[in-house]
């Protein structure tokens, strides 16, 4: 009887406990802090009903990103392979509708769903944004499967930061789309599927 009660209530305390865990994208503190700035960002500019408010706030939230740099043992959702092993693309969902974009080739940029990002070319050289290992990772995985990944926001072939500042002169529309789900220019040198604790 007694190892019946011990089985229960032990079942029952790993049901609550998953019910109360942080978030995978929570637990690395460099993510959480950048996600909680663009929050910080996003949330009074949407409510204010400002558009001035709105692309100050688009305008900032790339600037927070430009000051990442580096990073590493993100934890992310792969939400878009596209391409092939030449020319990849990803997509890697890092917190509540943020995205990271990586990809290898210029054209498939502007094939992707976020064309109006790259309207004019800052670089010619092609953008190598994964690495080789990083695309042999994802020949081995799944859409939908989580991941960790380490790179550095916003280089595309070692040739600095992406500039977005395009995306500024925008109509209020337009930057009200990126505050809600922000996607960011990323190199992503390891990715591996994360390992569930």
């Amino acid at each position: 009887m007694a190892g019946r009660r011990v089985f229960v209530l032990g079942g029952a305390g790993l049901i609550l406990g998953s019910c109360f865990d942080r978030p995978c994208h929570e637990r690395n503190p460099a993510q959480k802090a950048f996600l909680d700035g663009l929050a910080a960002l996003a949330k009074p500019a949407l409510t204010s009903n400002n558009p001035l408010a709105v692309e100050e706030a688009a305008r900032r939230s790339v600037a927070l990103a430009d000051k990442v740099g580096a990073f590493s043992d993100w934890c992310g959702t792969i939400r878009k392979i596209e391409g092939n092993a030449q020319v990849a693309a990803v997509t890697i969902e890092v917190g509540p509708q943020v995205s990271l974009y990586a990809f290898n080739d210029w054209a498939l940029a502007f094939a992707g769903s976020i064309t109006d990002l790259f309207s004019t070319r800052s670089r010619q050289p092609p953008p190598p944004g994964l690495s080789e290992a990083a695309i042999g990772a994802l020949k081995t995985m799944r859409l939908g499967e989580r991941v960790t990944l380490s790179g550095r926001m916003g280089e595309i072939a070692g040739s600095g930061v992406f500039d977005l500042s395009h995306l500024f002169g925008k109509s209020d529309v337009e930057h009200r789309q990126f505050l809600q789900t922000p996607r960011f220019v990323a190199r992503i040198e390891a990715l591996a599927a994360s390992k569930k604790t």
